[in-house]
């Protein structure tokens, strides 16, 4: 399974090195802001549950390099309006849009509030388990109003996105799929909803930025 876990990793690094390299490509900034929190977040409610090493490859590696696509668009949105220290774009319009993003705070503020409490012996640590049980599902939930920006922006204007790097992780996903359902025998195992998801969403993402090339054999 660590084989398998290193070439899924490696899948999910090739695809944000065609990411980063493409100078049309333009992120959604409130969506990219919402995957490097909440997937660094997810990492710790991950280890938290007892995943395994190839388990963890690919959420740790899409949290570092999704944190640093962020980063980008932040410094993008500074040179475009640097009297701002933040963003007008990056404060979401759509309800899901700020659903999502308040819920990734509270998640927090709860996961921290748990382990305070651990420590502090006011709750065992098994109540502090269920609690990171409960925490890990609604991180994950999340995952799809979060998805929600970049596949709305994608969907109406398809040339903002690059199909490849998305279909590249959509096949990391899959094989991590795989790698959770051996490693737990279980289909419905909490930790099988983060790559399942994220293969659906990040799919629908390169199916949506597949269209500027329909586009442009109809018109050709």
């Amino acid at each position: 399974m660590l084989t398998l876990g290193i070439i899924s990793g490696l899948l999910q690094i090739v695809g944000y090195w065609f990411y980063l390299r493409d100078e049309n490509i333009d992120p959604n900034p409130v969506s990219w802001f919402m995957f490097a929190y909440g997937t660094a977040l997810l990492v710790i409610l991950e280890w938290d549950k007892s995943a395994t090493v190839p388990e963890l490859i690919v959420p740790i590696v899409c949290a570092v390099l999704s944190i640093i696509v962020s980063i980008r668009c932040w410094i993008k949105s500074r040179k475009n309006n640097p009297q701002q220290w933040w963003p007008r774009d990056w404060w979401p319009e759509d309800f899901w849009e700020k659903w999502s993003f308040i819920s990734d705070i509270f998640i927090t503020i709860g996961y921290i509030l748990a382990w305070v409490l651990t420590f502090a012996a006011f709750i065992s640590n098994e109540t502090r388990l269920l609690a990171a049980f409960m925490f890990l599902f609604l991180s994950n939930l999340s995952s799809f109003p979060s998805f929600y920006p970049i596949l709305n922006t994608t969907y109406k204007n398809p040339r903002r996105e690059n199909p490849l790097p998305w279909f590249i992780w959509t096949s990391a996903y899959v094989l991590l799929g795989y790698i959770t359902f051996v490693t737990h025998g279980e289909f419905l195992h909490i930790l099988m909803f983060y790559p399942v998801s994220c293969a659906i969403l990040h799919a629908l993402v390169a199916i949506f930025a597949m269209r500027s090339t329909v586009i442009k054999s109809v018109k050709s």
